[in-house]
């Protein structure tokens, strides 16, 4: 009797034991660093850029001088057209000799054709997908998404990891959003809120430079050291910058929010950190005052219906470093203080009445989430969906304030005064 006992749990165990069949060696994987997604030359499929990381130029300890690129050390790009993502990497794999795999893609990038045509059905073929990470970061890309990965940084070998740390600056910035797979479909399926991507684009030398450079060269590059002519091979894209936010309405994008635009629509959503922000001398034209902006309160937002028009009142606190006074003008006196406090708040209000009445008028995009407060007065879900705020946004009344408080004034109180 003990030992069938003994056997039937040695059995027990060896059923609950997960046994090694489906597992897959490190070195079998090709591990995706970045997917950039583009509209089909037929308009109706993609077209799948994957950014594979090539394991012996990582961790190597070379030092690669500029560090890498997408045509350089560190990765291999590959692009396929398809119907669907899978099939694309299907396709893929029948040129590499590794599986390709998402299990450590760390970022998603969109083309804006794609963009303006609509997303949900391509994030909707990604989630359901096990190796699919929701903390993937989200961008959206002017032009194609796969020339941006052709970036070649100069600090980063892994050009990935340059996409999340220039992202992460936003922190200090507030020049563009942080958002990831995750938030992109929380407020997509909520229905109180519009979705916004941070929007990237290329950028490389002037004209002018270079056909200078060229002429300048050009004796020598006929010539060249014993004769030899010297090849140029194509211009390589100088690099990428973040120009501001990408404004969606449902899952199509619908418009473009500048830098400082961005600015107020992170500062509306609580997103907003600090930023360095300059405006004129209120005292002394032609000068600049430039200021660190802090926020140091949550937003305050109330919904106040009133015959039937959809009214809200915005309130902002705000703290403000002084940086730089180009006047020289002594605002340290507790006059000039307050004086420059309402100031600063008065071009605040300006800048975020603008890009309100912009989301309104141009997009009809609630980015800024109003319809989280409109949505706590139904009961039921289906009630406010049958309101659909989505349409009444537009047409609402927002009123907005903007207080200021001059926080530090710099390591020196009075302006240097030349004796």
């Amino acid at each position: 009797m003990k030992k069938r006992c003994v056997l039937i749990g040695i059995l027990l165990i060896i059923l609950t034991t997960n046994g090694c069949w489906d597992r897959r060696e490190l070195e079998n994987l090709g591990l995706v660093k970045a997917l950039g997604l583009d509209l089909g030359p037929d308009r109706k499929g993609l077209t799948v850029t994957t950014m594979i990381a090539i394991p012996s130029k990582f961790g190597s300890g070379q030092s690669n001088g500029g560090g890498g690129g997408a045509d350089g050390p560190g990765v291999l790009l590959i692009s396929m057209d398809a119907p669907t993502i899978y099939e694309a990497f299907n396709l893929i794999n029948t040129t590499v000799n590794r599986e390709v795999t998402l299990l450590q893609n760390q970022v998603l990038l969109i083309g804006e054709e794609l963009a303006r045509y609509g997303i949900e059905k391509w994030v909707d073929n990604l989630i359901r997908f096990r190796e699919m990470r929701r903390n993937m970061l989200v961008f959206v890309c002017k032009g194609k998404a796969g020339e941006i990965m052709k970036v070649q940084p100069k600090l980063e070998t892994n050009p990935a990891e340059y996409f999340t740390d220039l992202v992460a600056l936003s922190r200090r910035t507030g020049m563009y959003p942080m958002v990831t797979v995750n938030d992109f479909l929380k407020n997509y399926e909520a229905y109180s809120q519009e979705n916004y991507l941070p929007l990237l684009a290329k950028f490389q030398e002037e004209v002018g430079e270079t056909e200078s450079n060229q002429a300048g060269g050009e004796e020598e590059s006929k010539s060249g050291e014993g004769g030899a002519p010297k090849e140029e091979g194509p211009k390589e894209p100088a690099g990428i910058r973040l120009i501001g936010s990408a404004i969606f309405k449902k899952d199509r994008m619908v418009g473009v929010f500048d830098i400082y635009e961005t600015q107020i629509l992170l500062l509306l959503n609580d997103e907003f950190k600090e930023a360095m922000l300059t405006i004129e001398d209120p005292l002394k034209k032609d000068n600049y005052i430039v200021f660190n902006l802090l926020a140091t309160a949550p937003v305050q937002i109330r919904y106040r219906p009133q015959n039937n028009v959809n009214s809200f009142k915005v309130k902002l606190k705000l703290e403000a470093n002084i940086v730089s006074i180009q006047s020289r003008i002594d605002y340290t006196r507790p006059q000039l203080e307050n004086y420059l406090g309402r100031v600063i708040a008065g071009e605040l209000k300006k800048r975020v009445d603008k890009t309100i009445k912009k989301a309104q008028q141009e997009f009809n995009s609630d980015v800024f989430g109003f319809g989280d407060k409109v949505k706590r007065i139904f009961i039921t879900s289906t009630a406010y969906e049958n309101y659909h705020w989505p349409d009444k946004f537009k047409d609402s009344m927002i009123e907005t304030e903007v207080k200021v408080d001059i926080r530090r004034v710099g390591v020196q109180f009075q302006p240097p005064v030349n004796r």
